[in-house]
């Protein structure tokens, strides 16, 4: 017994037709609201079947896999729509879009703590005093993988966050790019368009990996 049958039996008595039903307005009001969970078909937080695609699914697109709290809220839908994907209940390209739709919603969760508008002084004076010794490298590799210098009040968290990596012991980045790069990365983009246009068009800015993705 697969875990679709499984599911047909334990919860909805064996009613196929039930369970279908009720799984298409679960998608459709998590689609509507995603972050309206209660209105979402008991157990659509399961398919632990495809979890390991799913986070592979989001790394190809942001580069990183973000905190287990934003993927707690978020990550629940992806999973359900690759379901639906397999089972061929919607076509590649509406896929694709969803998916991203998602990504960009677990993005936005992980980044909530950067979305003030102007730094206070306790956060530069941080900024200054914590992990300096490794102010000038972190500054450089994320200068090198951008492709330009950011400016500080789009690049403090960013720079703050390699310096963090930097300072651990039992970890040495290598030279080429990594998951912690492309989060910090993400964090700058994400500030940049935040400062000049604002949080809804930030929210709804590209993801930084332009890579084709499978599932």
């Amino acid at each position: 017994m697969d875990w679709r049958e499984k599911r047909i039996q334990q919860v909805y008595g064996g009613d196929e037709k039930r369970y279908e039903k009720a799984f298409a307005v679960g998608v459709q009001e998590a689609r509507m609201n995603a972050m309206n969970w209660e209105d979402l078909l008991l157990g659509v937080t399961a398919f632990p079947e495809v979890e390991v695609r799913c986070e592979d699914l989001i790394e190809a697109r942001l580069g990183y896999v973000p905190s287990a709290a934003a993927l707690a809220k978020y990550a629940p839908y992806l999973r359900a729509i690759i379901v639906s994907h397999d089972q061929g209940n919607i076509s590649d390209y509406d896929f694709y879009q969803q998916a991203d739709d998602q990504i960009k919603l677990i993005r936005n969760e992980d980044l909530e703590h950067n979305t003030c508008l102007e730094y206070n002084e306790d956060i530069y004076q941080n900024y200054q005093e914590t992990f300096a010794a490794y102010g000038q490298e972190a500054k450089e590799r994320l200068t090198r993988f951008l492709g330009y210098e950011p400016k500080l009040e789009h690049s403090l968290v960013a720079q703050m966050w390699l310096r963090k990596v930097m300072a651990d012991d039992t970890f040495q980045l290598p030279s080429y790019i990594t998951a912690c790069d492309y989060k910090a990365i993400t964090l700058v983009k994400y500030r940049e368009v935040l400062l000049a246009e604002g949080k809804d068009t930030a929210d709804m800015s590209p993801l930084p990996r332009n890579v084709p993705f499978t599932v």
